[in-house]
């Protein structure tokens, strides 16, 4: 199955459940609202109720004055940085939840649209896909920012390694401190890129494994990195998805950029620029999430697992007994003389 023709599967599949996209834009909409309801509200009220003197803030200048000053404002106000600590967890817990509802029942919308060619979307069909992929997705996701955490707390101790590695080459000769520094960084950014392309295909994927196969997060992650292993070409659509994303946001800085060098009037005009790019965003995005869901349904899923020796021998057990309930020796069941 080529790019092309799963890319253009992936944009029928969307466009026939266009509600996903404001699904997606309510979901920004939302994080944004929230931010000013659960973080800017409550500090606000601490703002009155504690008294905090703005210019206060606003004399700190230096690097030690202003930690002095934080400091000292740290002691009186304590109560107060409490508020806004918990208000940014609260915010964050809440930014979480809602966006693994959203891709819960996205997931959930695409998988029986790509299994089933007469499915339609229904939003009690949204809200039940969501309800039931929240807790598989969740779960799976912090197993890949597990992941995620472990790798670069790998790259950071190979990094330390190589800079001790150049500090000591320094000390021999400079030329070659110079060739390892640049050798060094090349490889730790290449090893970087490719780590981190891999998690996030291993945390695409494994929502299509869980999605299709129905399977626990643990069970998931397993199945979804021996089907990246024997089908390489899953993670090249996804770079490619990827960098054809990453191309058209900065063509929407390109674009947008201007807006912002009109004096007065300039914040207005790109106001409706920067809603169609966030709806335009969404929809690529679906875009991107589809097409690899129609990519892992066709050579994935969709494809006869070999029996194993054991599955083999369960199987003919299994048509065993169903010979004797229909009353059929078992060796003429099974085509054996």
């Amino acid at each position: 199955m080529s790019y092309i023709e799963t890319i253009k599967r992936g944009i029928h599949t969307v466009h026939k459940n266009w509600q996903l996209v404001l699904i997606q834009l309510s979901a920004m909409v939302f994080s944004c609202i929230s931010f000013f309801v659960i973080v800017g509200i409550p500090v606000a009220i601490a703002f009155i109720m504690f008294g905090l003197d703005v210019t206060e803030i606003l004399r700190l200048k230096g690097v030690m004055s202003i930690f002095k000053g934080s400091a000292e404002l740290l002691s009186r106000y304590f109560a107060m940085a409490i508020i806004i600590i918990l208000s940014l967890i609260l915010h964050l817990v809440f930014i979480v939840f809602l966006w693994i509802f959203a891709i819960g029942g996205t997931a959930g919308i695409l998988a029986n649209t790509i299994s089933d060619k007469n499915y339609k979307f229904t939003w009690s069909a949204f809200f039940a896909e969501a309800r039931r992929m929240f807790l598989p997705i969740f779960v799976f996701s912090l197993i890949i920012g597990g992941i995620f955490i472990a790798l670069a707390f790998l790259l950071g101790i190979l990094g330390g390694g190589a800079a001790a590695i150049i500090e000591m080459a320094k000390t021999q000769e400079i030329t070659l401190a110079v060739f390892l520094g640049v050798f060094f960084s090349l490889v730790l950014l290449a090893s970087g890129i490719l780590l981190i392309l891999i998690t996030i295909s291993i945390a695409v994927y494994g929502i299509a494994y869980i999605t299709f196969n129905k399977t626990k997060p643990f069970n998931a992650l397993q199945g979804t990195v021996k089907y990246l292993y024997a089908t390489p070409s899953s993670i090249g659509l996804y770079i490619i998805l990827i960098m054809g994303y990453m191309l058209l946001g900065f063509m929407a800085i390109l674009i947008g950029f201007p807006f912002t060098l009109i004096p007065i009037i300039g914040p207005f005009l790109s106001l409706p620029f920067q809603l169609t790019t966030y709806i335009i965003q969404g929809y690529i995005s679906l875009v991107m999430l589809s097409t690899l869901f129609h990519y892992y349904y066709e050579t994935g899923y969709s494809l006869p697992l070999p029996l194993s020796r054991g599955d083999s021998d369960t199987s003919v057990q299994k048509g065993s007994e169903q010979a004797q309930v229909h009353g059929e020796p078992a060796e003429n069941q099974q085509g054996q003389p």
